[in-house]
């Protein structure tokens, strides 16, 4: 089945009351963590316990966005290892929260269609920290999944299946980048646990469907239908977008096409 999700940053506030006004609304919240010495929105212990119990009240599940300036690639290995470690907390952090999947990034060092003017480098850094994360961790590595970022996914496809991780199929990156959205699914959706969705328009994405290309909406979503009739595989649907106009507008839009696939959505209720 579809738990259907969105992002922690949907009103203008903190994680928590995100999490509050989402329940009922979605089965999952991507928590999109960040962390750097100008500021941190990691949850405090106190804060984990209470997003633990509206878990438990809303029968939410949480995908958790490890935060996005470490370089698990870079030649430097203080870069490097920090990247792990980075991870490897965060995981200890969450670890009391019902987590469905981490959304990784194997993180290029320039924008666009060539991650790194050393691919060989950046590759063997990159499958040494895999090996760090899962060997250290504890953590079933399908958990981990590595997502479709600006440059062709097919680069790093061998170490994921030399890893085992699973897949986050950011189809809106795919859009974005004009690469071949319907080979991206047939190749990428068997091993997706995550699918990252969000309108791409005018070369900005994160927008509402609304303002996407509706073709490119129902031939995807039609083609994650058939997936989930050939594997019958749980994954989260997450509209990733960052405001309340751009959620409602796009919610209604996934929930036709899905609404056979959809998990139940808990009714709102007041004990939160």
């Amino acid at each position: 089945m579809i738990r259907l999700g969105t992002t922690s940053y949907i009103i203008p506030d903190a994680i928590i009351p995100n999490v509050r006004f989402l329940s009922g609304k979605v089965q999952d919240v991507e928590l999109v963590l960040f962390e750097s010495k100008e500021a941190s929105n990691l949850p405090t212990a106190q804060e984990i316990q209470t997003l633990a119990l509206l878990a438990r009240q809303g029968d939410l599940t949480y995908t958790v966005h490890f935060p996005l300036d470490v370089w698990p690639g870079a030649a430097d290995e203080t870069l490097r290892r920090t990247a792990v470690e980075t991870y490897l907390r965060i995981i200890r952090l969450t670890d009391p929260l019902p987590v469905f999947s981490y959304v990784l990034h194997l993180t290029p060092e320039a924008w666009g269609a060539v991650p790194s003017t050393d691919m060989d480098r950046w590759l063997s850094q990159l499958d040494r920290s895999l090996q760090e994360l899962t060997g250290e961790s504890g953590v079933d590595p399908s958990r981990f999944c590595a997502e479709t970022l600006s440059y062709p996914f097919s680069l790093v496809l061998p170490l994921v299946r030399r890893h085992h991780l699973s897949v986050t199929l950011d189809i809106g990156h795919i859009w974005l980048m004009g690469y071949d959205a319907g080979r991206a699914a047939r190749q990428l959706l068997p091993a997706a646990r995550i699918i990252h969705i969000h309108g791409v328009r005018d070369g900005k994405d994160h927008r509402s469907l609304a303002d996407g290309d509706p073709r490119l909406v129902d031939a995807f979503l039609s083609q994650v239908v058939r997936q989930e009739a050939q594997d019958g595989v749980d994954r989260v649907v997450t509209i990733e977008v960052f405001g309340q106009e751009e959620f409602f507008s796009s919610k209604p839009l996934l929930e036709k096409p899905l609404r056979r696939i959809l998990a139940p959505t808990r009714h709102e209720h007041g004990d939160d």
